[in-house]
């Protein structure tokens, strides 16, 4: 009898040791995440964090997931300063200048391009975009996203027909005019409907539509001048909005408050189904249109792993980017995926809006990237600041030039 309770135990113990070292052997990942847009986007990105997990047994991700990027780049400032950064980090939008060059001065990111090169199937998922703005001199890449930001504007086609307004403005020109129609239809009956909102991000994208460089540091005082005029002529027609976020504006076209609304095209998964929207570029200074297509910042890889934790997270990276989860994201969130070899055309049975409004912008005259990733903080910072004197006439077009200088 006591062999036998002696022989139990020790097969207790064998058992439990087993557990041990399936536990032991499965690597841990800590990913924060504050990337999604929309609580719909989170949902998607976290039954793909899972699925990798069920297809990649030997990995655990530990995912902190942060409600919006200001929340994750606060979350990631904490965990720096008490030692913790994490292996993983996704904030989705942040400028070159700030957290993300901390982050690479520091030291506290791996330079991925090694990995990149080592591996032909990696190499070829990275977006052109994201090597153009993130590749440094030196030839290293700190970042890696998996979609790409678009710019635009959505438009509301009830409004357009009820104002007399048969086509899409080609011109600025015929933009106003068509912002002037929009304002004498609701004259006529008596309305409270308007335009465009003028809100800081608005305004920028406006901006950066009419100036020949991306981060307005060789910009010539005639482009920007040029731009100015046409905001104020614009603002004439609106109401501006000072502290309006995006959600604000958003919500405003959901109800029919607002005509136009310049943002991206994944916004369509946010937007009132009952409308009878279109996207369309904006129109460009010198008779070619200008859509918007910009890689923000992705994934990091924290400097903190070791050797097999850096191992697990060029295999999260790789999944990401794959083909198969590119495609679901194009089809359950309306982002562009960043992989080139997507064939988007062929995956877009289920996403007919957001289908014809890439094929708008893939087919504009010129693509810019959005100011909000290409500017950098102080400089968005000054024209938040300022944009809103010049449109009220307290300081003059040079005065706000030199200041974005």
């Amino acid at each position: 009898m006591r062999r036998v309770v002696m022989m139990f135990a020790v097969c207790l113990l064998f058992l439990s040791g087993c557990g041990g070292q399936e536990s032991h052997d499965r690597t841990n990942i800590v990913l924060l995440n504050g990337g999604g847009t929309t609580e719909g986007d989170n949902q998607v990105i976290r039954e793909i964090y899972k699925d990798f997990e069920i297809e990649n047994p030997d990995i655990k991700l530990d995912l902190i997931s942060m409600p919006s990027p200001e929340n994750a780049k606060a979350k990631l400032k904490k965990m720096i300063s008490v030692g913790k950064m994490p292996n993983l980090v996704y904030i989705g939008e942040v400028s070159i200048d700030t957290l993300y060059s901390f982050m690479v001065d520091q030291g506290y990111v791996v330079d991925i391009m090694p990995y990149i090169q080592e591996d032909k199937e990696f190499r070829e998922m990275i977006s052109q975009e994201n090597m153009n703005r993130w590749k440094t001199e030196e030839g290293k890449l700190y970042t890696v996203t998996d979609v790409l930001n678009t710019g635009g504007y959505w438009y509301n086609k009830q409004i357009f027909k009820n104002a007399g307004i048969k086509n899409v403005p080609e011109t600025w020109e015929e933009f106003l005019e068509c912002c002037s129609r929009i304002c004498q239809w609701r004259k006529e009956k008596y309305l409270n409907t308007i335009p465009v909102h003028m809100d800081a991000a608005t305004a920028a994208t406006i901006l950066q539509s009419g100036v020949s460089c991306n981060d307005l540091k060789g910009v010539q005082e005639t482009e920007m001048f040029r731009m100015l005029k046409l905001l104020k002529k614009i603002a004439a027609y609106t109401d501006i909005e000072k502290s309006y976020t995006h959600q604000d504006t958003l919500r405003s076209f959901n109800v029919g408050h607002c005509a136009i609304y310049i943002g991206e095209i994944v916004d369509a998964h946010e937007m009132n189904p009952n409308l009878q929207m279109g996207y369309a570029v904006l129109p460009g200074m010198d008779g070619k249109d200008v859509g918007f297509i910009s890689s923000y910042p992705g994934y990091f890889i924290g400097s903190s792993c070791d050797e097999k934790q850096k191992e697990a997270c060029i295999r999260f990276l790789k999944y990401m980017l794959s083909e198969r989860v590119q495609s679901r994201i194009w089809k359950e969130t309306g982002h562009i995926p960043s992989n080139p070899n997507v064939d988007i055309p062929k995956i877009s049975d289920v996403n007919e809006v957001c289908y014809q409004s890439y094929k708008e912008l893939m087919d504009a005259d010129r693509i810019q990237e959005l100011p909000d990733n290409c500017w950098g903080d102080k400089k968005i910072e000054i024209f938040k600041d300022n944009i809103f004197k010049y449109l009220s006439g307290e300081i003059t077009e040079k005065e706000f030039y030199w200041l974005m200088k």
